[in-house]
């Protein structure tokens, strides 16, 4: 049994934060099961029966039983501000993984209102990004139930103003001279976005010859559109120029070639490798925002700003968003089926590293490969085999048919396919029904999705997936992959800066709802949806 640490003097009243963090430490190092044995070993009076409701009550969290992790978490009654802040911040956690983070927004505000300050307080910025991470849809229909003129009407309106623009956050501003809860300063940066000014001339730096010649259009297509929609002032829009990152040989060519047109800002790279190189520059004079991530850090100067933002289209965002949505719903057994290549191994990581950050353990994965055919690997994983060999030994003991049928494993609760192509994902559906695992909910990318191919899509019914938000559209150009980042690439220079005070969402875009995070990539968050008549629709 692993040591306690110290309870403090009187462990048989409230909420013992350390023996919390002591439970917690071990769940996420060996798992639920290993850290309820160690509670249930705990000498009897160690820690108060709160303290042991509370554990238990995280444990059954981290194993699925959301219902009773839940009636647990209700039966705790605390008194005082440390015991209170821990118990309504777990109740934040939950409202958050569930995917309300409408109130797990509110719950934030109760802890600010308590007044506690502590190592895990929350902040009103946390407050605004949570309502950000909610649907336009739910705040809408937050705001129809809550009384006008008060502060929790202040936030959702807030929030709803920002979605739509500068002009709705100033007419919000207008319309409240005293913020909600004594707010000095709007929160998120949205005061420094609101501050700050436009550059006078960007530099887009593509690929506009070669073989990237169609992709580089595509985007600056996208760009220019981004141009006249979000700066529709010409007073104020900046002024556009490009460069060819072909014809100029290299990323740091490039920039400089922009440098010397007088531009003070500069969309581009697009290629990996020229987005490094521009990593690789000490100091950058002007700030870039990279339309793909490079292998380091984000650039900063000595005042430890940030110079270089990274806009992607990389899949990883998607497989941190399935692990949200599976964990969401409750499930904690996924099986994760990979086809054996480089993009099935960046998907495959970035989904466990999410899942493991979630409390989680990824303990079936199945690996799609050349060398064995998928319905061989596909019963491998399900030991629908070995249950079929079961059958026929019995029979053949006893020299009699036996009133059987096979079964798969029974340790799992969802399926994530991460399938490439569409291809692959009408391969694998059957043999998950034909192997007894149909009943499963399937989770998948975006790639599985083809946007107007509704009887092939029909094999796919049912599954839960991701899609931007520019693939609802029905203008085919308008919602291409490439010409969509083009125009979130126009928009988000205005929040450049911004993004330096935050990582809650800068931008309610067209590849997703775009943030940025601690290395300086900008992170996409989809619209989730399922496959209904060979359609998406959004859920």
């Amino acid at each position: 049994m692993q040591r306690l640490p110290d309870a403090g003097d009187n462990p048989d009243s409230g909420l013992n934060r350390e023996a919390v963090l002591w439970a917690e430490n071990i769940a996420a190092e060996r798992g639920w099961l290993f850290a309820l044995a160690e509670v249930e070993a705990l000498e009897e009076g160690l820690i108060s029966s709160n303290t042991e409701r509370f554990i238990r009550s995280q444990l059954l969290w981290l194993k699925g039983d959301i219902v009773a992790a839940n009636r647990a978490l209700s039966e705790i009654f605390v008194s005082g501000e440390e015991a209170l802040d821990l118990l309504l911040s777990e109740r934040q956690r939950r409202a958050f993984e569930a995917g309300n983070t409408v109130a797990a927004a509110k719950i934030a505000l109760e802890r600010l209102r308590l007044g506690y300050e502590g190592d895990d307080t929350t902040s009103y910025s946390e407050v605004f990004d949570l309502l950000s991470a909610a649907s336009e849809q739910q705040i809408a229909a937050e705001l129809r139930k809550t009384e006008p003129g008060s502060d929790w009407a202040a936030w959702l309106s807030l929030n709803r103003a920002y979605r739509k623009g500068r002009s709705e956050v100033m007419s919000w501003r207008q319309s409240h001279p005293t913020p909600p809860n004594g707010l000095l300063n709007l929160p998120s940066g949205l005061q420094a976005w609101l501050e700050s000014d436009l550059p006078t001339r960007v530099a887009v730096l593509l690929p506009l010859s070669g073989r990237l010649k169609e992709a580089g259009e595509s985007i600056l297509e996208g760009i220019t559109e981004g141009f006249y929609a979000s700066y529709r002032d010409s007073a104020v829009r900046p002024q556009l120029i490009t460069i060819d990152t072909e014809a100029t040989g290299s990323g740091r060519a490039a920039y400089l070639a922009a440098l010397e047109s007088g531009a003070d800002f500069a969309v581009g790279p697009l290629i990996k490798e020229r987005v490094a190189e521009l990593q690789a520059i000490e100091k950058l004079p002007i700030p870039v925002l990279a339309l793909n991530r490079g292998s380091t850090a984000a650039t900063a100067l000595a005042t430890g700003e940030r110079q270089l933002l990274s806009l992607s289209l990389a899949p990883e965002d998607e497989a941190i968003q399935l692990a949200s949505m599976v964990w969401q719903e409750g499930f904690r057994k996924p099986l994760v089926i990979m086809p054996d290549s480089a993009w099935g191994n960046r998907m495959q990581s970035a989904f466990t590293r999410a899942w493991g950050s979630l409390g989680g353990d990824v303990r079936a994965l199945t690996v799609l490969s050349e060398e064995t055919t998928d319905n061989e690997t596909v019963a491998t994983s399900l030991a629908t085999r070995q249950s079929e060999s079961r059958i026929k030994a019995v029979e053949k003991a006893f020299e009699a048919p036996v009133d059987s049928q096979a079964r798969r494993r029974n340790d799992l609760d969802a399926v994530v396919l991460l399938a490439p192509t569409p291809q692959m994902a009408r391969e694998i559906r059957p043999l998950l029904r034909f192997h007894y695992a149909g009943k499963l909910p399937v989770y998948a990318p975006s790639t599985i999705y083809q946007p107007e191919s509704d009887i092939t899509n029909r094999d796919l019914n049912g599954i839960r997936f991701v899609l931007p938000p520019r693939a609802f559209a029905t203008d085919t150009k308008r919602s291409t992959q490439l010409h969509a980042l083009g125009l979130d690439a126009a928009a988000l220079i205005d929040h450049f800066y911004q993004a330096e005070q935050t990582q809650g969402t800068l931008l309610f875009g067209a590849t997703g709802d775009l943030s940025v995070d601690e290395t300086g990539n900008i992170r996409r968050r989809l619209k989730p949806a399922i496959i209904a008549r060979g359609k998406a629709r959004a859920i």
